[in-house]
């Protein structure tokens, strides 16, 4: 049986940890050993609490209770991304959502809604979600079954949280757990990790690495050398100011069923809702503003209720590694790579890494050379995709009334492969075929909730045209809007979270 050791625990040490000691079986029994080591005391970044709709086949494939998992990470739904301000400096915003209905065996709706006079917002045209959003509602009416629901949804999550939960769960379930500090790494003659050494005089040894290091990258930059491919020439934020902001606090009298992403001076701020409190942040480039001045913009941005908490400073990079998998070494989480979370890929690309690995695992260990290769070209394919999806966001935008927003606009910040897609989209709607890459997160019609959102091809509106919205959307609303329970309520009724009232 191989061995295998994660190295460094937090949300992603533990989803690779639970996931491969549930799918890495036959009949039952388990093909690899797994343990995990962690050091104790060392801070999480916790950053992660927006997913997308995958995290349910992840879960599912763990075997996890949907409402259990929700109570033990706080967990709320989340359904779409609202973006603020992204197009111009005072927008009225636009929904990237989770659904997207086809309109028939041909799907023209792109196009005619390119046609159309575009006084409705094009996600309204395609999906429900965004005035199920606007109204507040949850995803699924109450009984529904676990991860069961006619509109596909994620979560938000205290990611801390979830790592202890996750943590229980794979330890009851025979995963190995190390409390200790590494502070040595063995390296072979040939060029394999052999063991790691402990603070504690513990040698462990495995046959296959992970490193769930987190930036410091311990086992595949620092020991094996695999080097950094950089994303920063096309996305400039590298720092996030934030929060926590407890209910009891301030609480506005609901909790989203969706992601808000407004824009300021040099970047951006989330805001996630949980059960009994907001994480809020914001993500902005040093090169236009400094850490003080980022914290005070996000504080005033919140409101005054934010004056007394003082923001928590993360410095971090995009890019991802040359090599994800070196050696006997495979890495994940941070030590990966970075994106920065505007669409909430972080622990999306945990998930993908961990089932790419479930797939391609070296159970022969002449035969690592070849899935390692075929492992890397895969993850790099998902990086770069995601880069190119983020990019989109910025180099769309009109916004001009900060140097950070003008700088975005130049043609130098747009990568080669969305500059070719932009200039052909001129042309036509985007369409599946405009795609190579089957395994792809985001498809044509995430683009196309973008590109319209931030007035792509807006000069061809046609004044007197109007479109109404396709009956099967309005049908759709129309029935779920009394079915559907408000977010608070379902959380309430479901989970027994109590919900505060609105502060006065």
């Amino acid at each position: 049986m191989q061995k295998i050791l994660i190295v460094g625990g937090g949300s992603s040490g533990w989803i690779v940890a639970s996931y491969l000691n549930a799918v890495l079986r036959r009949a039952g029994e388990p093909l690899v050993d797994i343990a995990l080591i962690e050091a104790p005391g060392i801070g999480r970044i916790g950053v992660g609490e927006a997913t997308v709709p995958t995290i349910r086949n992840v879960l599912q494939a763990i075997g996890v209770e949907e409402k259990t998992f929700m109570k033990e990470a706080d967990a709320t739904f989340k359904q779409a991304i609202r973006f603020n301000n992204w197009h111009h400096q005072h927008d009225d915003g636009y929904y990237h959502p989770f659904d997207r209905h086809a309109m028939g065996p041909v799907d023209r709706i792109g196009a005619d809604w390119l046609s159309s006079d575009q006084k409705r917002p094009f996600s309204e045209f395609v999906s429900p979600q965004p005035q199920l959003c606007d109204l507040g509602l949850a995803p699924k009416m109450p009984g529904a079954r676990d991860f069961a629901s006619p509109m596909p949804y994620a979560y938000h999550m205290d990611a801390e949280k979830f790592a202890d939960y996750l943590c229980r769960l794979a330890t009851s379930r025979g995963v190995g757990h190390y409390q200790d500090r590494v502070t040595d790494i063995r390296v072979g003659e040939t060029g394999h990790i052999e063991a790691v050494h402990t603070e504690g005089g513990l040698e462990l040894k495995a046959d296959l690495f992970i490193d769930c290091t987190g930036f410091a990258s311990l086992l595949i930059e620092k020991t094996l050398g695999s080097s950094l491919v950089n994303y920063s020439p096309w996305l400039l934020c590298d720092r996030a100011v934030a929060m926590r902001v407890p209910y009891d606090q301030f609480f506005s009298g609901h909790i989203r069923p969706y992601t808000t992403a407004t824009a300021l001076s040099a970047g951006w701020v989330w805001d996630i809702g949980l059960v009994n409190r907001r994480g809020t942040g914001y993500v902005y480039s040093s090169q236009f503003l400094d850490d003080d001045d980022a914290a005070q913009e996000l504080k005033a941005h919140e409101g005054p209720h934010a004056d007394d908490i003082e923001p928590r400073l993360l410095k971090f990079y995009v890019g991802r590694r040359e090599e994800q998998w070196r050696g006997n070494c495979v890495a994940m989480g941070l030590a990966s790579g970075f994106i920065e979370p505007l669409e909430s890929t972080g622990l999306y690309l945990v998930e993908y890494a961990a089932l790419m690995l479930a797939e391609h695992f070296p159970y022969k260990k002449d035969s690592m050379p070849v899935l390692a290769a075929r492992y890397n070209a895969i993850l790099n394919q998902r990086y770069e995709e995601i880069l190119d999806f983020v990019n989109l966001h910025y180099c769309l935008t009109a916004r001009s009334v900060t140097p950070f927003w003008q700088e975005v606009q130049r043609p130098e910040r747009v990568t080669e492969r969305l500059a070719a897609k932009l200039d052909f989209w001129r042309h036509k709607a985007p369409s599946g075929s405009d795609f190579d890459d089957h395994l792809r997160l985001f498809s044509h019609q995430s683009y196309e909730h973008i590109l319209y959102g931030m007035g792509f091809r807006a000069d061809e509106a046609q004044k007197g045209i109007s479109l109404g919205q396709p009956q099967s959307i309005a049908n759709i609303v129309e029935a779920a809007t009394p079915r559907l329970p408000r977010h608070e309520a379902w959380l309430h009724q479901e989970l027994g979270h109590t919900i505060p009232p609105a502060t006065q």
